[in-house]
């Protein structure tokens, strides 16, 4: 993985990298000598030993959890490339020794700050931390204490424990960077999303629903600056808006918030599926939209019923995404359920019914044909070899992607 801020590039990974937890020995410890744990700080009881390093832990648990999370991919750069030399050197090696480890550093911070957020996508918050930890110590040291470039970090940890419900250590970690955003000027649009974000997630979390909806509507503020009110980054913002109105038992404004995330969806997927030119959507922020859409659904399903129309129309969605991120299994299912509700709210005639039974034809692998599709007004819905959707009228498709806060 290249650093893009240096352009240094990380030595892979070896393929079967083994490790070994071993039980600390007390007494073999020098005198007045006590280790800690690397994440923690609490006394150390375990020594994780990797070809090329050896480091301390409070638990087994963790040790594991700190391996799976990010020591895997970084224990033998740990263990090589930011080991202190063999010798001093002259000036000018100490100097080119110091820009390496620095280059180093960077291109560390930006693969932790990855996995870490690939584990929060996932729903892995306990792999998270440690990625993030690793993250925020190695932007302390590059950068220094309280820098800009540790709010990413600060971030990840945050929401890794807001997963977990430990509010206190979340709180916390938005509070670092909050004050590091107030004290420097510059701060993207996109890190001051994310805060906000975090912050009404936080807060909605404890019941503090009036300070959750403040914090969300300013995470849309800014997220709308950056990329637009209508792009599948801002609509994070619009579902957990939605969430706090639930939880507040305002259904109306729920559902509506939930309408205006699906309809962003269905916008981008559009511009995704009909168009090869059209940027490509992560990973992450795929399976972050599938797990938002299965909660939309299940919400329109407790609140309209499983035979409604704008079920059927979550499940379409719902189906397309999955298609469009290589699960055609589960696009199957989704979009023939949308069809059954289609036909039988709005009868086998109707363009969308139509639209919806293209697209489970091209998924299975046939061809939408027919008395049917031929009788279609010439103009109206055209099959091409690729699916294509029409966007809604009188909107323009959101780009599907966009630069991320790291």
């Amino acid at each position: 993985m290249a650093s893009e801020a240096t352009g240094y590039r990380l030595p892979p990974a070896p393929r079967q990298l083994s490790y070994r937890i071993e039980k600390l020995n007390p007494l073999a410890l020098p005198k007045n000598v006590s280790l800690t744990c690397e994440l923690t700080g609490r006394p150390a009881l375990v020594v994780l030993v990797a070809p090329q390093l050896s480091l301390h832990f409070a638990s087994r648990e963790i040790a594991m959890q700190a391996w799976d999370g990010i020591l895997a991919k970084i224990s033998h750069i740990l263990g090589s490339t930011l080991a202190p030399p063999a010798n001093v050197g002259s000036q000018m090696e100490r100097e080119d020794r110091a820009r390496e480890v620095h280059a180093c550093q960077v291109a560390l911070v930006a693969l932790c700050n990855e996995e870490a957020s690939r584990h929060i996508v996932q729903g892995h918050y306990d792999l998270a931390i440690p990625a993030a930890t690793y993250s925020l110590r190695f932007a302390t040291t590059a950068y220094g204490e309280g820098k800009l470039q540790l709010v990413p970090a600060y971030l990840y940890l945050a929401e890794a424990y807001l997963g977990n419900a430990q509010y206190r250590k979340a709180e916390e970690y938005l509070t670092l960077a909050n004050w590091a955003l107030l004290k420097t000027s510059g701060a993207s649009n996109a890190l001051r999303s994310q805060l906000r974000r975090n912050f009404g997630k936080l807060y909605a979390a404890q019941g503090r629903y009036d300070d959750a909806l403040r914090q969300l509507a300013d995470d849309i503020y800014y997220s709308s600056l950056r990329v637009g009110p209508e792009h599948i980054d801002t609509s994070g913002g619009y579902y957990q808006l939605a969430n706090v109105f639930y939880a507040m038992n305002k259904i109306e404004s729920a559902l509506a918030m939930y309408d205006k995330v699906v309809d962003i969806w269905y916008r981008c997927l559009a511009a995704l599926l009909g168009n090869d030119s059209a940027h490509p959507l992560s990973e992450a922020k795929g399976h972050a939209g599938v797990e938002m859409l299965k909660v939309i659904l299940k919400r329109r399903e407790e609140c309209a019923g499983e035979t409604y129309i704008a079920t059927g129309e979550a499940h379409y969605i719902l189906g397309l995404l999955h298609q469009y991120c290589g699960d055609p299994k589960s696009a199957q299912k989704h979009i023939r359920t949308a069809l059954g509700i289609y036909e039988n709210q709005l009868g086998p005639e109707h363009h969308s019914t139509k639209d919806v039974a293209r697209s489970l034809a091209q998924i299975e692998g046939s061809s939408y044909e027919g008395s049917n599709a031929s009788e279609m007004p010439p103009g109206e819905h055209t099959p091409e070899p690729e699916l294509e959707l029409d966007p809604l009228p009188g909107d323009s498709a959101p780009a599907a992607d966009s630069e991320d806060i790291l």
